[in-house]
Formats: structure tokens, C-alpha cells, sequence
């Protein structure tokens, strides 16, 4: 039973990070507390693990996007919380290290993968973060392999 609903929820976050990518929604307005732009690759995934941690679903969808900005640039709040919510419950964690970076092949000097060790429930996980930067030269975070951490082994 445990192995089908791990299955159902990494159907369901699957479908919410492919939406991620998808197009613009009216009403997309950034809240008025957005944070100061992550001026590194590693800066970017810290602060967002520790957001996640925190539950600031909102402040997490600001360091979350593309080379053209933010989520909260483009989408709705409550679209942005709902995604942030299914990233934050998978990435709950005792503990993360963050290992290194490496250029990704045909991508550019923009964009980098970040290596992170999680542990969760005293299992450790390697789960790569795909970092950008975007316009603003701050740094996002465009992807997170959650599979990484709901696969059954």
C-alpha cells in the first residue's frame, strides 16, 4: 500500500512541476516581501531548503523559476502556494549537505546542477538541484529531481 500511494504522489508532483513550466496566467503578481535575490548558485538552494523547512511557500516560489524570473512573476499566489506546499512536504529533512556544482553540458555558464545529500528518516538521498540565473543576476532554482527522494528502494 505504501509503495502505491509513494507512486500516487510522485504522479501528482510530477504533473505540478510540468506545470510549472507552462504559460503565463493573468493575475501572476509578486507579494510585496520578496527577498533579496541569491547572489550564488549554493546561496539559492540553501535559502530554498530552508523555506521549505519553514513552510514560506510564497517566499520559496521567489527563488523558484526560470531565466526569465520568478514563478511569482508569472503566476497566480494561490498556484504558487500549491506547488511550493507539494515541493516542501517532499523535501522535509533532518539534514542537507550541499556537495558541489557542475556546468550542464550545452546549457551555458547560467545554469548549473547542484549536488544535495538530504536526510530523510536517517536514509540519505543525492538529489540534484538545477540552478539558473535570472535576468536580475540573481540565482532561482529551475528544477528538483523529487523523485530522487520518493523513489522506492
Amino acid at each position: 500500500m505504501r509503495s502505491r500511494r509513494i507512486r500516487s504522489l510522485s504522479l501528482v508532483l510530477l504533473a505540478t512541476l510540468a506545470a510549472c513550466g507552462g504559460a503565463a496566467t493573468a493575475g501572476g503578481a509578486a507579494p510585496s516581501s520578496a527577498p533579496a535575490p541569491a547572489q550564488g548558485p549554493t546561496e539559492v538552494v540553501e535559502r530554498f531548503l530552508r523555506l521549505a523547512a519553514s513552510r514560506s511557500y510564497l517566499q520559496m516560489g521567489q527563488l523558484f523559476g526560470t531565466l526569465e524570473g520568478p514563478i511569482t512573476n508569472r503566476d497566480p499566489e494561490p498556484q504558487v502556494e500549491r506547488r511550493m506546499f507539494a515541493i516542501a512536504n517532499i523535501l522535509q529533512n533532518e539534514r542537507f549537505v550541499i556537495r558541489g556544482q557542475q556546468a550542464i553540458p550545452g546549457r551555458g555558464l547560467e545554469t548549473l546542477q547542484i549536488a544535495v545529500q538530504i536526510t530523510q528518516q536517517g536514509k540519505v538521498k543525492e538529489v540534484p538541484f538545477v540552478v539558473v540565473r535570472a535576468g536580475n543576476g540573481g540565482w532561482l532554482v529551475e528544477q528538483v529531481d523529487l523523485q530522487a527522494l520518493t523513489r522506492v528502494q
